[in-house]
C-alpha cells in the first residue's frame, strides 16, 4: 500500500530547511536584493514626480539634475533585476538538481516491495513536476514575497502621507486577502495533490502505451487505448479547472477592491488639480504608487496556490522517503570471494513468505550445494521468480531463513549486503539504450575488450555480434530495440557473465533461444570453474544439463538430484 500521512506545516517547512539549507546564503542575498528593487519602485514613482515638477517650474538646471538622478535610479533598478534574475536561475537548478538526487537515493534505499507499490509513471511525475513546484517555491516565494512586502509598505507610507483615506481602502484589501487565505488553503492544497495524482496517472498511461506499442497495433486496440488516455486527460483537465477556478475568483476579487482604490487614486488626483491643491507630478506620484501597492497585493493573492501547491508537492515527495529503508542485518560489506571460498550452500529453513495475500512458500527447506547447475521447474505463478528474489534480499521473508551457510558452521541471512555474491538476469533483461559494448559491461565498466569479448563468447553473443557492420559499437535502442530478443537475452547473460558474481540466477533467460544455442549456452556456464547456476526455466534443454531440479509443490520445494 502507497503510505499516505498527514503532515503538519512545521515538518513540511522543517523538510524544507533540510534540503534547502545549502542554498541559503544565496536566498537571503535574493530577499536583499527583492527588497532593493522594490525600494527602486517606490524611489521611480517619486523621481517621476520630481523630474515632472521640475519641468513645470521651468528650471532647466533643477531638471536636467533631477533627471540625472532619475536616470541613476533607472540603471541600478536594471543592475538588480538583471541580479535577480540570474540568481533565481541558478538557486532553482541547484535545488533542482539536489531534490532530484535526493528523491532517486532515498528510491534505491527503500524496501523494493515498498516502492514497487508506486507505478513508474507516478514517480517519474514526483522527480520531475513536484521538484520543479518545489524547486520554484523555496527560490521565488520568499524573495517575491520580501519584495512585495517592501512595496506594500514604502507606496502605502507615501500614499497615506498624501491622504489618510488611502489605508482605509488598503486595509480593507489586506483583510479580505487575509480571509481568502484561510479559506481557500486546504482547499488548495488537496487540489493541487490532485492535480499531481492525475497528471502521474496520465504519464503513466503513456509511459506503458508506448513501451507496449506493438501489442496494441497487433490486437487493434487502437480505438480503446486513445479512449482511456482521454479520459485520464479529462480528468486531469478537470481538476486543473477547479484549482484554476479558485485562483481565478480570489485574485478577481481582489483585483476588483484595488480597482476602486486606483479610481479613488485618479478622482482624489484630478480633484486636487481642479482645486490647485495637487501638481501634475504628485497626480503621477499617485498613480504609480497605488499601482506599486496594487500589484504587490494581486501578487500575493496569485502566489497562495503556488505556496500551497509547494507544499503539497513536498508532502508528496516526504511520502516517499517516508517508506521503509531496505532492511540489513548486517551493515558490514562483505568481500565477494572470501564469502564464496567459505561457502557450503544455499539453505531455506522454515522459510514462509506471502505476495498479495497469496501463499508462495509454507515452511519451506532447502539445501542446495556450492556448485550445482540447478533448475527451477513448476507452473506459472507458483513463485519461481520470487524465490530468486528472496535469494537477493529484495524481498523480506515473513518468517524462516534463507541465505548462505558457511564452512564454520555461521548463517548469513540473505540481504543488501551479500547481494554482491549474485548474478541475476531476470525476465525482460533490461537492456539500455547505447552500444552493445556498453551494455555487456554495464556492471563492469572497467572490464579489458578481452574480459568483454570472453563473456560474449560463452553467452553465444559473438555469433552474431562478428556479423554486425559495427560490431561491438553497434548501437541498440531502447529496451534492445534493433536486436532479436534471442540477440538480447545473450546479451544479458554475457553481462552477468563479466559480473564475475559466483552465484548465476538466471530467470527464463534462454526462453527465446533454438534448442541448440540454448544447449551450447547452458554447457559453457556449467563449464565455468567454481561457479553455482539456478535456472528458472520451462524448456526441456536446461533439464538434460542440470545435475539438480527444485520443484514448487504445495508451497514447498522439492529436490531432485540427477
Amino acid at each position: 500500500m502507497n503510505t499516505k500521512r498527514t503532515y503538519t506545516d512545521k515538518e513540511v517547512f522543517s523538510w524544507l530547511y533540510q534540503n534547502a539549507k545549502g542554498q541559503i546564503l544565496a536566498c537571503v542575498l535574493l530577499v536583499f536584493a527583492n527588497i532593493g528593487l522594490a525600494c527602486m519602485g517606490v524611489a521611480f514613482a517619486l523621481a517621476s514626480k520630481s523630474v515632472i515638477d521640475g519641468a513645470t517650474a521651468g528650471g532647466l538646471t533643477v531638471l536636467v539634475w533631477r533627471s540625472a538622478v532619475f536616470f541613476g535610479i533607472i540603471a541600478l533598478q536594471a543592475l538588480l533585476q538583471a541580479y535577480c534574475r540570474h540568481a533565481q536561475a541558478t538557486i532553482q537548478g541547484r535545488l533542482e538538481m539536489g531534490f532530484k538526487c535526493r528523491f532517486l537515493s532515498a528510491v534505491l534505499k527503500k524496501d523494493y516491495q515498498a516502492v514497487m507499490a508506486y507505478h513508474s509513471g507516478d514517480l517519474l511525475n514526483r522527480l520531475t513536476s513536484d521538484v520543479q513546484a518545489i524547486a520554484n517555491g523555496v527560490t521565488s516565494l520568499l524573495p517575491t514575497f520580501s519584495g512585495l512586502i517592501t512595496k506594500i509598505v514604502s507606496a502605502f507610507w507615501v500614499l497615506c502621507m498624501l491622504d489618510w483615506r488611502f489605508s482605509m481602502i488598503f486595509a480593507l484589501a489586506g483583510a479580505a486577502m487575509f480571509v481568502v487565505t484561510r479559506f481557500f488553503r486546504k482547499r488548495l492544497k488537496a487540489l493541487h495533490k490532485r492535480v499531481q495524482e492525475t497528471d502521474g496517472r496520465v504519464r503513466s498511461f503513456l509511459q506503458e502505451l508506448l513501451s507496449s506499442f506493438l501489442v496494441i497495433r497487433t490486437f487493434q486496440v487502437e480505438g480503446a487505448m486513445e479512449d482511456k488516455g482521454r479520459r485520464l486527460q479529462q480528468a486531469n483537465y478537470d481538476e486543473k479547472i477547479r484549482k484554476n477556478t479558485i485562483s481565478v475568483v480570489a485574485n478577481t476579487g481582489i483585483s476588483f477592491i484595488f480597482n476602486l482604490g486606483y479610481l479613488y487614486a485618479l478622482v482624489w488626483s484630478c480633484h486636487g488639480l481642479i482645486a490647485g491643491t495637487v501638481s501634475f507630478g504628485t497626480l503621477t506620484a499617485v498613480l504609480q504608487l497605488v499601482n506599486q501597492v496594487q500589484s504587490p497585493f494581486v501578487g500575493l493573492s496569485g502566489m497562495l496556490p503556488q505556496y500551497y501547491g509547494a507544499l503539497a508537492s513536498a508532502e508528496r515527495m516526504m511520502d516517499i522517503e517516508a517508506l521503509l529503508d531496505e532492511p540489513a542485518v548486517d551493515n558490514a560489506p562483505y568481500d565477494v570471494e572470501a564469502l564464496y571460498a567459505h561457502l557450503l550452500g544455499i539453505e531455506l529453513r522454515g522459510l514462509s513468505f506471502h505476495y498479495d495475500r497469496e501463499p508462495v512458500l509454507e515452511r519451506a527447506d532447502l539445501y542446495l550445494e556450492k556448485g550445482s547447475f540447478a533448475v527451477i521447474s513448476g507452473l506459472s505463478g507458483i513463485g519461481k521468480s520470487t524465490l530468486l528474489k528472496l535469494l537477493l534480499g529484495v524481498f523480506t521473508p515473513d518468517s524462516g531463513h534463507i541465505g548462505l551457510r558457511m564452512d564454520d558452521g555461521f548463517r548469513i541471512a540473505a540481504d543488501r549486503q551479500t547481494r554482491g555474491i549474485f548474478a541475476y538476469v531476470p525476465q525482460g533483461n533490461f537492456l539500455l539504450s547505447g552500444t552493445i559494448r556498453e551494455n555487456i559491461a554495464f556492471i563492469r565498466p572497467e572490464a579489458t575488450e578481452e574480459e568483454i569479448i570472453q563473456a560474449a563468447e560463452l553467452s553465444c553473443a559473438m555469433d552474431f555480434i562478428e556479423g554486425l557492420p559495427m560490431g561491438m559499437d553497434t548501437i541498440i535502442g531502447e529496451k534492445g530495440l534493433g536486436l532479436s530478443e534471442g540477440q538480447v537475452q545473450r546479451l544479458a547473460i554475457a553481462r552477468a557473465l563479466l559480473g564475475g558474481a559466483p552465484i548465476l540466477l538466471l530467470d527464463e533467460v534462454t526462453s527465446a533461444l533454438d534448442a541448440q544455442t540454448e544447449k551450447q549456452v547452458l554447457e559453457n556456464i556449467k563449464c565455468l570453474r567454481n561457479r553455482t547456476c539456478l535456472i528458472v526455466t520451462h524448456k526441456a534443454a536446461a533439464l538434460a544439463v542440470c545435475d539438480v531440479v527444485l520443484r514448487f509443490v504445495d508451497g514447498k520445494i522439492i529436490m531432485e538430484k540427477r
